[in-house]
């Protein structure tokens, strides 16, 4: 189970999910996916970097299944505040 609360869907949380989470080019790992919550196969490596050498996990299971998802929306501070405000 997962919950994001953000002021912009598609520069929070979709950019996190596609840029961190699905491909390492933007922190500089390369098109490496996270092992825990990016989208895997079972099949993918991993580079942890460490120094002075790094260590590289090969073949790592998947960790995650994702089962479905929903996109729920709340209403901003001010909309509820109107909304209080409408007589009955």
């Amino acid at each position: 189970m997962f919950a994001f609360v953000g002021a912009h869907l598609g520069r929070q949380f979709e950019f996190v999910q596609t840029e961190w989470m699905n491909d390492g080019v933007f922190f500089g790992a390369g098109p490496a996916r996270d092992p825990l919550t990016g989208s895997a196969d079972g099949s993918g490596d991993f580079t942890i970097p460490r120094r002075p050498v790094r260590r590289r996990l090969e073949s790592l299971p998947r960790f995650v299944v994702t089962r479905g998802g929903e996109y729920g929306f709340m209403p901003s501070l001010t909309a509820l505040r109107w909304l209080g405000d409408l007589a009955g």
